[in-house]
């Protein structure tokens, strides 16, 4: 899978995932050994289960989620970046 399918794949998932607050689903996008980071001055979380760990305390934050919107996915090489918005 080049960069710019896996953009879209990811954006199409947390789209559908997010105002239903489904965590697996949003889980599978990632690495078993990724490093992701929620904002830059948090410490990142570790693996699938430092995702999970994220997701799962975000969701359970909110109140609901009734529209999550993603751009276009913007791709160079091997990265990519996509702007969201979300509305409750």
């Amino acid at each position: 899978m080049d960069a710019e399918e896996a953009a879209r794949r990811w954006a199409a998932t947390w789209t559908a995932a997010w105002p239903a607050h489904e965590v697996e689903p949003i889980v599978a996008l990632y690495a078993e050994d990724c490093v992701h980071r929620s904002t830059p001055f948090r410490p990142p979380h570790r693996g699938r289960q430092g995702v999970r760990e994220y997701v799962t305390a975000a969701f359970a934050e909110e109140q609901r989620i009734d529209d999550a919107r993603f751009g276009t996915p913007v791709v160079q090489a091997d990265r990519a970046w996509v702007e969201y918005w979300a509305r409750s």
